[in-house]
């Protein structure tokens, strides 16, 4: 009987070293500090299931230190935290895990910021508007367009403080680093669907008309969309704040334009003092 139980004790421990070792086995993500750099400059990539190439989506261009010196395409929402602004040159610190079992249908690495060490414009937020261009109307559209491709969240409202809130009344980021998204509602259904979705129909740019200006300002509306201060000037911020009174509005034109700054889509995008 002692011979059973000292038996069984052994094979006991036996199996519980087995499974701590085949625990201790298993993969492990990788955590590591990195320094990146990103360009001012983007580019277009598509989705792994795309295999027709036919809904191009823009993207980052990004260089790891130490690892290559080639830039390599990464999706605007690639890195944690990170909110990109087309035109900057970037030095970031990130944390970077490599997934023991990454996805098949994504990346084997993600991305965290962890600061910015340097910020740099390199190509201004505007972009000087063709003599010919002295009202809405002379802006020349692409072919089939005006469309109804894509949608912004208005109004936005402004308080006396300067903070910003969207249409649902939660707080968004502040003024210099609040952007307005373009969500493309196109029906998947329509018959030029493939075609609106090739990169002659993304907005790359837009026009926009202030009701507080006679001037039109062509800027860069990229990266998701156009950052507000490219939209509504400090100065119009300024009198937002100070001058407006509660409820009372201010309704921008904006002309979403292709690359070669062709009209693509005419939206309206309105700030209420709250």
């Amino acid at each position: 009987m002692k011979l059973f139980f000292s038996t069984l004790f052994v094979v006991i421990i036996s199996a519980i070293g087995m499974v701590s070792c085949n625990d201790d086995d298993e993969p492990k993500d990788k955590v590591i500090e990195v320094t990146m750099s990103v360009s001012e400059n983007t580019d277009i990539m598509y989705s792994l299931f795309d295999d027709n190439k036919e809904n191009p989506v823009e993207c980052m261009l990004v260089m790891e230190d130490g690892v290559d010196q080639t830039w390599r395409k990464m999706s605007f929402s690639g890195i944690e935290w990170f909110t990109y602004e087309k035109g900057h040159r970037y030095k970031l610190r990130a944390k970077k895990t490599i997934l023991a079992n990454p996805p098949a249908d994504g990346s084997a690495w993600k991305y965290e910021l962890v600061e910015v060490l340097e910020d740099k414009e390199i190509i201004g937020p505007e972009l000087p508007v063709e003599d010919a261009i002295k009202s809405e109307a002379d802006i020349v559209y692409e072919e089939l367009c005006p469309i109804e491709k894509y949608s912004v969240s208005s109004p936005i409202f402004v308080d006396g403080n300067g903070k910003i809130y969207s249409s649902e009344g939660n707080e968004r980021p502040s003024y210099k680093n609040c952007r307005i998204y373009l969500n493309n509602t196109l029906d998947p259904t329509a018959p030029d669907w493939v075609k609106l979705n090739s990169t002659t129909y993304m907005a790359r740019y837009a026009y926009v008309i202030s009701p507080l200006s006679d001037k039109i300002r062509l800027v860069v509306a990229s990266g998701g969309g156009p950052m507000l201060k490219y939209i509504v000037t400090e100065d119009d911020f300024r009198y937002m704040t100070t001058t407006l009174k509660e409820k009372e509005q201010i309704t921008y034109v904006l002309i979403l334009a292709n690359a070669n700054k062709k009209g693509l889509q005419r939206l309206e995008l309105t700030l209420e003092r709250k």
